[in-house]
């Protein structure tokens, strides 16, 4: 009860507060997984589409690539700049999103759990109650390669999705290791960037920033989004957002004066 009237006022708050805010300038690097948390359908791809939409409104979408460059430039734009960033690698992510991304010529990042790739529906099962949704099915390797082959980024989200905050040293180097290893040798490429799971310090101590600064240029997190970097300017925070949110609480999220 406490918790669903807490939900309520939230919502009322941010229903408000976006009604007479906009995106503020600046870089924004949002942080999203999957277009609604239900199972995929025919209308899927018509939500993703006014999310395009309402966020060109008000801003210009940009590549991971400038973003990161921008930031790192301490570039100060005259305009909300948006990057788009989506983890985990849901089918959906080929199948809903890329063709309005390709129809508005947008390149997005999409970061990869090698072993949730083309796995059986026993992982399936595990990944999906690990991460707390229940209806979603990953990309197979030839969507994977595709999305990098037609400009989007893959980066590394480690191999299982585990919480770097509870695991060993011995298994936190190889999951970062071997995920890295796999996208490589299936894309002919170099995997610089990575994001970590579950997004928050927590779930990410020094001795994983250490290791994984090993092994990638560029780090993202899911949290301390007024703040360009964290970590002494070793990563760079982005902003949990996803596309079935109303546009108002968006607007809101995205008014903030980035620092």
């Amino acid at each position: 009860m406490k918790f669903n009237l807490r939900k309520t006022i939230r919502s009322i708050f941010l229903n408000g507060m976006g009604f007479i805010k906009t995106p503020k300038k600046g870089v924004h690097i949002i942080n999203a997984h999957f277009i609604t948390p239900n199972t995929v359908d025919e209308f899927d791809a018509e939500i993703f589409e006014q999310f395009i939409l309402n966020l060109k409104n008000n801003c210009t979408l940009i590549s991971i690539q400038k973003a990161v460059k921008l930031i790192n430039d301490n570039y100060k734009s005259d305009e909300a700049l948006v990057a788009l960033t989506f983890d985990d690698g849901f089918e959906e992510c080929y199948t809903s999103m890329a063709p309005i991304l390709d129809k508005h010529n947008i390149k997005a990042a999409f970061f990869i759990n090698s072993n949730y790739v083309a796995s059986d529906e026993s992982y399936q099962k595990n990944f999906n109650e690990r991460i707390n949704t229940y209806t979603k099915k990953p990309m197979n390797w030839n969507q994977v390669i595709d999305l990098h082959q037609r400009g989007h980024v893959i980066g590394s989200h480690s191999l299982d999705h585990l919480n770097f905050g509870e695991i060993s040293q011995k298994e936190l180097e190889f999951q970062l290791i071997r995920n890295k290893e796999i996208l490589e040798d299936k894309l002919a490429y170099k995997c610089e960037y990575f994001a970590w799971t579950y997004g928050q310090f927590s779930n990410f101590p020094e001795k994983a920033l250490e290791e994984t600064l090993k092994h990638h240029r560029i780090i993202f997190s899911a949290t301390n989004y007024k703040n360009y970097f964290s970590y002494d300017g070793q990563v760079i925070n982005r902003r949990h957002i996803e596309p079935f949110w109303n546009i108002r609480s968006i607007n809101y999220f995205l008014s903030v004066i980035k620092k």
